[in-house]
């Protein structure tokens, strides 16, 4: 590659010179409808540099021209071979090779070619525009005195690079300075003018070694609080297949300290960063230049700019050296720099949050509906329930009713036929007697008759009374509640051969009749049940009004029952009425009883409707609110 051009120019010479004259002999401008741009670059084909720059040209120049561009790139490669033999070298390639083809634009990139195109342009390309890519201006150039150039002034930001690095690493005492290029004049100079503003913060130590294996010797000596301003680096001997980058590839790995440097080339090999002039916007910026001088501008019209440098960065080695992102500048570029997950997946992180919230949501929103839904159906099952058995109930209760109508019918019957129909029977017939007695009222036996018609009578008068007494009381309507419950306790007492006593406390005014009526009943139904189905021997009926309630405790020491089962099996007749008469007038019913412990019935019945009385049985809806309670008495 490095005598390639050489050889090119060796072969035109040679084997060129008997088509010269065709050539000239032909149309010099064959092709008048397209354009030609030769750039003449100073590094070597295969400098990376060099490459990436003459790509994005091309890319620019290129790209959406409507204009058919011929373009050819050549390579002065004076830091390969002595710049005279490289010089006169390209300069009778180009004359041969171009012979007879019309170069529209030449565009100079570097020093030396800008200085080569200069001192040649008479005899080359006369009057051809240049466009410029150096370090180096020849001041005719930036003062205008030379027609027909413009470019861009690349020059190489050392300060800004040192700078950027010291304010990174305030602690730094030391710069080693690698900046060592043998060919090209006045480098050294330029790079110490640029960094000399900084030899009163730190010490400055420019390394200079005749090898590469030297140089990485001494980079290993580095002590601590130092930098390494790393600009370009070629061996004293050239080097075959040794490029600068390929020299910081070496030193940067094996640096003790971090590296610096000034070129974007160099990220990605080791180095930390540095202000990087960006090598594609230098390519693109030149291409654009010349697309306008091809359009028609005038060079001088353009005007000469410098490159623009921005702070470029390795992530890996920020990471490495412990460097606080933070403090890199705002607008820097950080190349290599692994995405964090939520960089990479945020919106989809975020997407998958918002998703599952509102699935969350649904879900509360579908399990709170199914709680609800279940209480609804647990209600209505409750209720179905009660309504069923409310409806057993009310047809057993209504058999019942049936067979205690019948019952108390053919109770009252019987007592009719077999006691009073008997008793005014034998009233009849000792009349009939009387009929055919001597008619003498002092006759003993008349008297005898008379007594035993009398005796028979009073009798009759007393069961028709207590009859008509067990139907519904006189007492109860004439003299009221109390006195009616005293006297029907006396009569069960006298009845069933028993003992019953009555407590009346507090006082029993303006009780309703309905009232009156259930509670005569109910102490009616406890104290028969509690004689006839207990067999007590003992009963207590306690009853006390006050303004606000009126409460009635009926207790016997019979031998009890079990109300469940009472219940369940649908036998307790009385206690299914009692019940239902306490619910009639809204009180509360409360029986407690179990086998052989006897059996308490209490009920309580608010005479102030503003403070009713509400217990509920335990298994029924709450909007039923029956006023009855069931306690049976444990052993």
């Amino acid at each position: 590659m490095r005598m390639r051009t050489l050889a090119r120019a060796l072969l035109l010479t040679t084997g060129f010179v008997a088509q010269s004259a065709a050539s000239t002999a032909a149309s010099p401008l064959e092709h008048d409808a397209s354009r030609t741009v030769l750039t003449i670059h100073w590094g070597s084909e295969s400098d990376r540099t060099t490459g990436r720059l003459d790509t994005a040209i091309q890319r620019t120049l290129l790209a959406n021209s409507g204009t058919s561009i011929n373009y050819f790139a050549e390579y002065l490669e004076t830091e390969e071979f002595p710049a005279e033999t490289a010089s006169q070298a390209l300069r009778e390639y180009i004359r041969r090779k171009y012979d007879g083809r019309r170069i529209d634009v030449v565009i100079a990139v570097a020093s030396a070619a800008l200085q080569f195109a200069l001192q040649y342009r008479e005899e080359l390309f006369p009057g051809v525009p240049i466009v410029f890519l150096a370090v180096a201006v020849p001041a005719a150039v930036l003062e205008r005195t030379v027609t027909g150039i413009t470019g861009v002034v690349n020059d190489t930001p050392f300060s800004e690079t040192l700078q950027l690095a010291l304010r990174l690493h305030p602690s730094t005492k030391r710069v080693f300075v690698v900046a060592q290029a043998p060919t090209l004049v006045g480098y050294d100079e330029r790079v110490r003018s640029a960094l000399n503003g900084f030899s009163n913060h730190v010490s400055l130590v420019y390394v200079h070694e005749p090898t590469v294996a030297a140089l990485l010797s001494r980079i290993k000596t580095i002590p601590p609080q130092s930098l390494i301003l790393y600009t370009r680096y070629a061996p004293e001997a050239p080097t075959p297949a040794m490029d600068p980058d390929d020299v910081a590839r070496l030193l940067a790995p094996i640096a003790p300290v971090p590296v610096y440097s000034v070129s974007e080339l160099y990220i990605g090999s080791g180095v930390v960063g540095g202000m990087i002039r960006g090598t594609d916007a230098a390519g693109a910026r030149l291409a654009t230049i010349a697309r306008q001088v091809l359009g028609g501008a005038r060079p001088e019209d353009i005007p000469i700019e410098a490159v623009q440098t921005s702070p470029m960065f390795d992530w890996r080695q920020v990471r490495r050296w412990h460097i606080d992102p933070s403090a890199l500048p705002s607008q820097s570029r950080i190349l290599f720099r692994t995405p964090t997950v939520w960089e990479t997946y945020g919106w989809y992180i975020v997407g998958a949050l918002t998703i599952v919230t509102v699935q969350l949501a649904l879900i509360a929103g579908l399990v709170t509906q199914r709680a609800r839904r279940q209480r609804a159906e647990k209600i209505i099952r409750a209720r179905e329930a009660s309504l069923q058995t409310s409806y057993r109930r009310i047809r057993q209760l209504a058999g019942r009713l049936i067979d205690a109508q019948e019952t108390a019918r053919a109770s009252i019957a019987q007592d009719l036929h077999d006691d009073i129909c008997q008793r005014l029977a034998m009233v009849s017939t000792s009349i009939d007697r009387l009929k055919g007695s001597s008619g003498d009222i002092r006759d003993p036996n008349t008297q005898q008759f008379l007594s035993g018609v009398a005796r028979e009578t009073r009798s009759t008068f007393e069961a028709v009374r207590r009859l008509s007494h067990d139907l519904h009381p006189a007492t109860l309507r004439v003299l009221g509640l109390a006195p009616a419950i005293k006297t029907h306790c006396g009569e069960v007492a006298k009845r069933h051969n028993v003992e019953v006593t009555f407590t009346a406390t507090g006082e029993f005014r303006d009780i309703p009749d309905d009232v009156a009526v259930c509670f005569f009943r109910i102490a009616q139904e406890s104290l028969r049940n509690g004689v006839v189905h207990g067999d007590a021997h003992q009963l207590a009926v306690l009853l006390t009004g006050t303004s606000e309630n009126l409460e009635m405790t009926v207790m016997d020491d019979g031998r009890g029952f079990n109300l469940e089962t009472v219940t369940r099996d649908g036998t307790g007749v009385g206690i299914v009425s009692m019940e239902e008469r306490a619910r009639g007038i809204g009180a509360m019913l409360q029986i407690t009883t179990s086998v052989q412990h006897g059996t308490t019935i209490r009920i309580t019945v608010p005479l102030n409707p503003a403070s009713p009385v509400s217990v509920r049985d335990i298994g029924a809806p709450a909007e039923t609110m029956p006023l009855i309670a069931r306690s049976p008495v444990t052993s």
